[in-house]
C-alpha cells in the first residue's frame, strides 16, 4: 500500500548560476516522483549574492544589506509557507497527492490573489485594490515606462496604495457608504470626492492628483483584466490635477553656517544635522539617507547604493568633503559609520531647531495649500525646513553654485529629462537667461585673454 506523504519538497534555484547580471530565482516543488512544478518566485538577483546551498540571499560587504535580505526571504518564506499549507490541506483532506498542473495554477492563483472563488471579480473597487497591493507585494505587477521598466514596484508604493485605500474608506465612511463599485466610479464621484478632499478634509490640490492618479490607474489595471466596463476615468474631465509647490533650498553659505553650528552639548542635534546635512551632500532620498549603514557600501571616494528606495534604481555618488568630514567623525575601529537613524517627523522638527539656532530666520513668502486653492503667507525660513530641502539643495547648488551641467546632476538624482530638473530646481527664466549670459561672458574673455597671449 502507498503511502501518502503530508510533506513537499520546496526549494529556491536560480534560473541562470552562471549569469553576470540578476537572474530570476525560481521555486520547485517536489512530490510524488517527475516532473518537478516549477514556478517564478517574481524575484532576481545576481548570483554572486545569493547562497544556493543556504537559498538565501548574502548579506555583508559582498552582498545586499540586512534590509534588502530581509525583503527577500520575507517573501521566499511566505511561498514555502504557503505552498506547504495548500499542499498538507489537500493531502490530509483527500488522502492522496494533488494533480500538478491543477495544484501549480492554484498556487498562482493564491499568491496573485485570485482565488477560484467567482466572487474574486465582483463589483468592489475597494476589493480590486487589495488584489492589486497583493500582486505589488508579491513582486507580480511590474513598472511599464520609465529607467525600471520591467522591474517589481518598492516597498513605498505599496504604502502609497494602502494609503489610498484607507483614505477612500474614509471618504465612504462620510458619505454613508460601504462600497465603491466599478460603476460607481464617474463623474458624480469625482466631483464628490473633490469636495470632501478640498472643503472636508481642507488638503491640497496635489494630494488629489495622487489619489486619482492611483484611482485610474487602478481602473485602467481592472478594465485590462476583465473586472469591468467603465471608462469614464478616461474622460478628459476626470483629470489629474498637479500643481507646482513651493520649495525652498539651503545655499552653500547656509550649509556652511550649520555645519560650523556647535552642537556638542545637544547630542540629539549634532546627530540630527549631520544626517541632514549628508542628504544635502549627497542627493538622496530621506529614505536613502538616513538608512546608509544598512544600504550602501564605500568604495574608494564614492558611495554605492545598489536599490534606491523609490525607484529601485542604482546610484554612484561622489564622496565630498562634507560627507568625508562626517564620515571620518563617526568611524570606528576603521569601519564606516554613519549618524544614527532617526524618523522622518523628528527630523524635520530639528532641523528647523538647527537652523533657527544657526540664524537662518529671515522670512520668506510662500504660498499654501486651502481648501485647493493657494494662499500667500510670510514665514521665517527656518520653519519651513524639511527633510527633501536636503535633496533639492543638493540639486539647486550643484547647478547654480558648481555650475554642473544638468545630464550630470540627474545621474544622481534620477530625473528623467533636463525640464523636468529644471522644474525640480525652480529655475526661473532670469536665472536661466543669467546662466547664458555668464556662459557666454567666460568663453568671450577667455578667448580675448588667448589673443593677448598670443600676441
Amino acid at each position: 500500500m502507498r503511502v501518502t506523504k503530508a510533506d513537499c519538497s520546496i526549494r529556491f534555484r536560480l534560473r541562470d548560476q552562471e549569469s553576470e547580471s540578476s537572474t530570476p530565482i525560481t521555486c520547485f516543488i517536489e512530490y510524488d516522483g517527475k516532473p518537478v512544478i516549477k514556478i517564478a518566485t517574481g524575484l532576481k538577483i545576481s548570483p554572486n549574492k545569493w547562497v544556493s546551498e543556504k537559498e538565501k540571499p548574502l548579506t555583508g560587504i559582498k552582498g545586499l544589506s540586512i534590509v534588502e535580505a530581509s525583503i527577500y526571504l520575507e517573501k521566499l518564506m511566505a511561498m514555502r509557507n504557503l505552498i506547504s499549507q495548500r499542499f498538507r490541506r489537500f493531502v490530509t483532506n483527500n488522502n492522496t497527492y494533488p494533480d500538478k498542473i491543477k495544484f501549480k495554477i492554484d498556487i498562482i492563483k493564491a499568491m496573485v490573489g485570485v482565488e477560484e472563488n467567482a466572487k474574486a471579480r465582483d463589483e468592489s473597487f475597494i476589493k480590486f485594490i487589495d488584489v492589486i497591493i497583493i500582486r505589488t507585494q508579491n513582486n507580480i505587477r511590474v513598472k511599464l515606462s520609465g529607467n525600471g521598466k520591467g522591474q517589481p514596484f518598492t516597498k513605498a508604493t505599496v504604502l502609497s496604495y494602502k494609503g489610498t485605500k484607507n483614505f477612500l474608506n474614509e471618504y465612504l465612511n462620510w458619505v454613508g457608504s460601504k462600497d465603491l463599485k466599478f460603476s460607481e466610479i464617474n463623474l458624480d464621484f469625482y466631483w464628490d470626492l473633490q469636495g470632501y478632499i478640498y472643503n472636508e478634509r481642507k488638503l491640497s490640490l496635489n494630494y488629489f492628483g495622487k489619489l486619482i492618479k492611483h484611482i485610474k490607474t487602478f481602473m485602467r489595471e481592472a478594465e485590462e483584466l476583465g473586472y469591468h466596463n467603465n471608462d469614464i476615468y478616461r474622460s478628459k474631465r476626470f483629470i489629474k490635477p498637479q500643481e507646482e509647490t513651493d520649495a525652498i533650498y539651503l545655499n552653500v553659505d547656509q550649509l556652511e553656517k550649520i555645519k560650523k553650528l556647535d552642537l556638542s552639548n545637544e547630542s540629539y542635534l549634532d546627530n540630527a544635522r549631520d544626517l541632514f546635512l549628508i542628504g544635502c551632500w549627497t542627493g538622496l532620498r530621506f529614505q536613502d539617507y538616513s538608512q546608509l549603514f544598512n544600504k550602501s557600501k564605500i568604495t574608494g571616494d564614492f558611495l554605492h547604493i545598489e536599490r534606491t528606495a523609490k525607484t529601485g534604481a542604482g546610484v554612484a555618488i561622489p564622496l565630498l568633503p562634507v560627507v568625508k568630514e562626517i564620515l571620518e567623525k563617526y568611524k570606528k575601529g576603521g569601519e564606516n559609520l554613519f549618524p544614527r537613524t532617526i524618523t522622518n517627523q523628528k527630523l524635520n522638527d530639528y532641523i528647523k531647531i538647527i537652523a533657527e539656532k544657526a540664524e537662518l530666520s529671515h522670512p520668506v513668502s510662500i504660498s499654501i495649500p486651502v481648501s485647493g486653492k493657494r494662499k500667500t503667507v510670510t514665514q521665517p525660513f527656518h520653519s519651513i525646513i524639511t527633510t527633501h530641502s536636503a535633496r533639492r539643495s543638493f540639486a539647486t547648488n550643484m547647478f547654480k553654485h558648481f555650475n554642473l551641467p544638468p545630464v550630470t546632476i540627474m545621474k544622481v538624482t534620477g530625473h528623467k529629462s533636463e525640464a523636468v530638473f529644471l522644474k525640480y530646481i525652480r529655475m526661473t527664466p532670469e536665472e536661466n537667461a543669467q546662466t547664458i549670459l555668464d556662459a557666454v561672458n567666460k568663453k568671450f574673455n577667455d578667448d580675448k585673454s588667448m589673443e593677448v597671449t598670443n600676441a
